[in-house]
C-alpha cells in the first residue's frame, strides 16, 4: 500500500476515516480514489489502524450487502472495531516480538542458550529416530575476561561481533550457530559426521585469525571442538544440552495436570522476566528530577529496557541509592515520543546512575514497540 495513492492510501497519510455514501454523486472519488479495486463501486468508507498517532494499516469496506449506502453510523461503528482490531494486533505484535527477544542475544543477534537447548532436544531426537549422524562445534573464547580488563567491554563486544558473523558466514543455511554463554558459541550441524565438522572447524579457525588481523583487534585465542553423535550413542550430543530442562518439560503425564500447570507458569514468569531485562543501547538526551531535594539536570540515556534505564549525567549530581527521581527523554523513533517515568536510584558509578522504574506497567506500548526495532 502506497501512502496517499487510493483510497487506502489516502486514509494511511491523513490518518483520518472516510465515508464515501455515493460514489456517483462525490467528485473526490473519480479525481482522487478511483482504481482499478474501487472502479464499479456505489459506496465505500475506510478506517485506519493506529498505534498512537503512527498509521501502520487501513480496513476497508466496499458496497453493502443489498446495495444500500454507507452511513455515519456504519463508520463510527466501524471505527470502533478498528479501534479494538489496533490494540489486539498491537499486543500480539508485540508479545510476539518479545518472545523473540527472549530468545535472541543481544549483542550478536543469534539465537541464545534457551534457543539452542530447544534445538538440541530436536535434533538428539533425530539422530536417535533416523540414524542420521549430528555434529555441534563448541568455539570458546580463552582468557575473555582478561581481556576485557586490558582492552574494555567495547573491545571484547567486538570481538564476540566478529566472531558471530564469522560463524553465519561460514555455515550452511541449515546449520544454527548460537551464542551459549558469555565466552562460548555453539553451531548446530545436522547430518554432519565427526570428520565434515571437523574440516569446517578448521575453515573457520582460518577464518577467525584473518578477520582478527584485518580488522587489527586485540590478541585473542579460541578453542575449537567438535562433538559428535550417532544413533547408538548420543550420550555426547546430551552432555552439551541442558538435558535437566529436556527432562522436566515432557508434559507426558497428562494426568499430573497440577505439576504441568506450574512448570508452565514458571516458563512463562521467566520468559517475562528476560523481556522485562532485554535492554537496548541507545544514545538519548534526558532531564533528571529529584522532587525531594529539588535537584534537577540533563543526562545522556545509554540504556533503556521494560524495566528502568541507565544514564550518564553531563554534570556531578548529588543523587543517592534509593532515591525516587523523575526521568524525562524522547525517544528517537518516528514520533519522538516522549517518555516520562518515576523510577528508583539502584547503582551509581561516578555520574553513571542506573535506575528501576517504580511505576511499573503491566504493558507499556511506547517502550514495548521502540525495543523491537
Amino acid at each position: 500500500m502506497r501512502k496517499g495513492t487510493g483510497l487506502a492510501g489516502w486514509v494511511a497519510e491523513t490518518g483520518d476515516a472516510l465515508l464515501i455514501e455515493d460514489t456517483a454523486r462525490d467528485p473526490r472519488f473519480t479525481t482522487q480514489f478511483l482504481t482499478a479495486k474501487t472502479k464499479g463501486c456505489s459506496t465505500v468508507m475506510a478506517v485506519p489502524l493506529k498505534s498512537g498517532d503512527m498509521v501502520y494499516g487501513v480496513l476497508e469496506l466496499i458496497d453493502t450487502r443489498h446495495g444500500e449506502p454507507f452511513t455515519k453510523r456504519n463508520l463510527a461503528d466501524f471505527a470502533a472495531i478498528a479501534e479494538v482490531t489496533s490494540v489486539a494486533l498491537e499486543r500480539a505484535y508485540y508479545f510476539q516480538a518479545m518472545r523473540r527477544m527472549a530468545e535472541t542475544d543481544q549483542l550478536t543477534g543469534l539465537p541464545n542458550k534457551r534457543t539452542f537447548d530447544r534445538y538440541m532436544e530436536r535434533e538428539i531426537e533425530v539422530c536417535k529416530r533416523y540414524g542420521t549422524p549430528s555434529s555441534v562445534l563448541m568455539v570458546t573464547i580463552e582468557n575473555l575476561r582478561r581481556l576485557n580488563e586490558e582492552y574494555g567491554p567495547s573491545s571484547v563486544d567486538k570481538i564476540i561481533q566478529t566472531l558471530a558473523v564469522v560463524l553465519g558466514e561460514e555455515v550452511r543455511k541449515v546449520d544454527v550457530p548460537c551464542r551459549i554463554a558469555s565466552n562460548k558459541f555453539a553451531v548446530i550441524m545436522p547430518n554432519t559426521a565427526r570428520p565434515a565438522a571437523l574440516d569446517v572447524s578448521q575453515r573457520i579457525n582460518t577464518k577467525i585469525a584473518q578477520q582478527s588481523a584485518t580488522r587489527q583487534m586485540p590478541y585473542f585465542s579460541v578453542l575449537l571442538d567438535v562433538v559428535s553423535g550417532v544413533q547408538e550413542d548420543v550420550a555426547p550430543l546430551i552432555g552439551i544440552c541442558d538435558t535437566s530442562r529436556a527432562t522436566t518439560r515432557g508434559f507426558r503425564k497428562f494426568r499430573n495436570v497440577a505439576a504441568n500447570l506450574v512448570l508452565l507458569l514458571n516458563e512463562e514468569k521467566q520468559a517475562m522476566e528476560r523481556r522485562q531485562y532485554y535492554r537496548k543501547n541507545v544514545q538519548l538526551a534526558g532531564q533528571f528530577e529529584n522532587p525531594e531535594t529539588g535537584e534537577t539536570g540533563d543526562f545522556l540515556l545509554e540504556n533503556v529496557s521494560l524495566n528502568g534505564v541507565g544514564f550518564t549525567t553531563l554534570l556531578s549530581h548529588r543523587l543517592v541509592r534509593g532515591a525516587l527521581i523523575k526521568v524525562r527523554f524522547r525517544l528517537d523513533d518516528s514520533r519522538n515520543t516522549e517518555v516520562t517515568r518515576v523510577t528508583r536510584v539502584k547503582y551509581m558509578n561516578d555520574r553513571y546512575v542506573g535506575c528501576q522504574f517504580a511505576d511499573q506497567k503491566s504493558y507499556d506500548s511506547d517502550l514495548g514497540f521502540y525495543l523491537m526495532r
